[in-house]
């Protein structure tokens, strides 16, 4: 009896510790996950932003392909149901999701139109990751600056 009770007890702690160490592992991929996925949403937007960019001279225009594409796009987050809005004027538009984690918009994508003669055009994006056990308060997933100043 003695013997079941610690064979019990020794399988409860490793039986703890292993599946820390296996929850950690997916915790961890669904973070690199959205990392990637932000970075690939910001050079989406950039690919199509550049061909619009050669199609029309309105930035509105093409701050509106911006936006069409993170629609298509917020799948990678799982963000597919929310509705995202543009704001800004003069070159520089922010896009916005309504979903909101922990106070602020899941995700924002940044368009910058320097000059467009040039196709000086630059665009980022923000993702606030919350996870299970990591970065229960939210992190700043962003991509950095993308930017382009190439005429085709």
């Amino acid at each position: 009896m003695k013997k079941n009770a610690q064979s019990i007890l020794e399988f409860s702690f490793v039986f703890i510790i292993i599946m820390m160490i296996f929850l950690s592992i997916i915790e961890l991929s669904l973070y690199w996950r959205a990392r990637y996925s932000v970075v690939n949403i910001a050079n989406e937007v950039m690919a199509n932003v550049q061909i619009e960019a050669q199609n029309t001279q309105s930035q509105y225009q093409i701050a509106q392909n911006a936006l069409n594409t993170v629609k298509k796009s917020a799948g990678l987050l799982n963000l597919e149901n929310s509705t995202f809005t543009l704001s800004g004027s003069g070159g520089s538009y922010v896009i916005s999701s309504n979903y909101q984690k922990k106070g602020k918009s899941a995700l924002k994508v940044f368009l910058d139109i320097n000059n467009q003669e040039k196709n000086d055009i630059s665009t980022g994006a923000a993702y606030i990751y919350s996870g299970i056990f990591l970065f229960k308060n939210g992190k700043e997933v962003s991509s950095g600056a993308i930017q382009s100043v190439q005429k085709f």
